[in-house]
């Protein structure tokens, strides 16, 4: 099994994939999640497409 290092503190993560359309209440929760994970030292960064709201098939 092959483990990745442990996140430290400055490291970015990627939040790409949201199971639902970020649209209203939603999108204030995103980024109250945003504004904790950066207070404790790490950098957030969204995929250009986090509030797509249409499925494409």
């Amino acid at each position: 099994m092959i483990l990745p290092e442990q996140l430290k503190i400055g490291d970015t993560i990627g939040i790409v994939a949201p199971s639902n359309p970020i649209v209203g209440d939603n999108i204030e929760e995103l980024k109250k999640a945003k504004q904790i994970v950066e207070e404790k030292g790490f950098k957030v960064k969204f995929s250009k497409n986090i509030y797509a709201n249409t499925l494409r098939l």
